[in-house]
């Protein structure tokens, strides 16, 4: 989790927090941390998966990346420049290497405009080539995508929604970034439309050699995309490995809970899904120690007060929260942690 010049994007102990408000004069009162103090990277080309239940903080993370939301601390880099703090109208050269595409496509695209303002207006903004180029640029973002040219004059309500994240997928890459923010942008599809937008990225991600943070909740879909799952828990990453290592064999309990949720498509499978006890701490000021030793009330919660908790490697690409609720005394041991002491 170290920091690398060589990846396209770096997060080094992000954390946003905001502020509740309350009482005669609307005062502070207390703060949600929504992320505290993640880190991980994502190098060219590759797809980092972040999962994790709702609320949990992975939407939050996708727009600190893109700035729609400026982090309270830590650290953002993209290739290898510093834009944690970088002011809006010193933004735009960042525009172009990081997009977002959004979880409701409906919502996204505004109303008002045709494909064709919609897919040049990211060009437009930027004084990005002739008006010739942006024109042609627009039918060749079309054929990226695989909708016809004709879709240039039409409104996004003349679209079905998985033609409408296509359309989103467009407006992303007008720009060429090198990097994709990719906000849950298959879980408001039907399921055969979503394998098509899945093939669609894949394919894109393949041919523009795209890097991507895929966030979902869905592990299913996680599974078949992403080179790196990193798994969230109020706020923060609680395991992170290669996509084989966190399936086949996960270390921390939250993780196994949400591997053994996932469907099997057999009749006869007989689901064997590890429910989980108790609910979510609040994020408004979280109590000490493990948040999910707090909710399954597990005897060894004493011992994490005062614990770091943040991932150690536990093998190589696999790294894990030191956490005595959630991992075996084995992998407590070969970590060099000792709750007796």
């Amino acid at each position: 989790m170290a920091a690398d010049t060589q990846n396209i994007l770096e997060v080094y102990k992000l954390s946003m927090h905001f502020p509740v408000q309350g009482g005669l004069l609307s005062r502070k009162k207390s703060v949600v941390k929504a992320v505290d103090e993640v880190s991980f990277t994502i190098a060219p080309g590759e797809t980092l998966g972040l999962v994790g239940e709702s609320g949990c903080g992975k939407s939050t993370i996708g727009r600190c990346i893109v700035r729609l939301l400026e982090p309270t601390g830590g650290c953002i880099r993209l290739q290898g420049r510093d834009v944690t703090h970088r002011s809006q109208w010193r933004l735009g050269q960042m525009r172009q290497c990081v997009q977002m595409v959004f979880q409701d496509p409906a919502a996204s695209l505004d109303p008002r405009m045709n494909v064709r303002h919609i897919l040049s207006e990211p060009l437009d903004v930027q004084g990005t080539g002739s008006r010739q180029f942006r024109r042609d640029r627009v039918y060749t973002l079309l054929d990226l995508v695989g909708l016809p040219r004709t879709a240039a004059d039409k409104f996004p309500h003349e679209f079905s929604g998985g033609q409408r994240q296509r359309i989103g997928i467009a407006r992303a890459l007008a720009q060429s970034p090198k990097l994709l923010v990719l906000d849950e942008p298959v879980s408001a599809l039907d399921v055969s439309v979503q394998s098509q937008v899945l093939n669609l990225l894949l394919d894109l991600q393949k041919e523009l050699g795209l890097a991507y943070l895929f966030i979902s909740h869905d592990l299913s879909v996680v599974r078949h995309m992403a080179d790196r799952v990193a798994v969230m828990y109020l706020g923060k990453i609680v395991e992170m490995g290669e996509s084989d290592l966190i399936y086949h064999d996960p270390r921390h309990a939250y993780t196994r809970a949400l591997i053994s949720a996932i469907p099997m498509p057999d009749p006869t499978h007989i689901n064997q899904s590890a429910v989980l006890p108790g609910d979510v701490p609040s994020p408004i000021d979280p109590p000490p120690g493990s948040a999910f030793g707090r909710r399954i009330n597990h005897p060894y919660l004493e011992a994490t007060y005062g614990l770091d908790l943040t991932p150690v490697e536990i093998e190589p690409g696999h790294w894990v929260a030191p956490d005595p609720c959630a991992i075996s005394l084995g992998d407590l041991a070969r970590l060099g942690i000792d709750i007796y002491q």
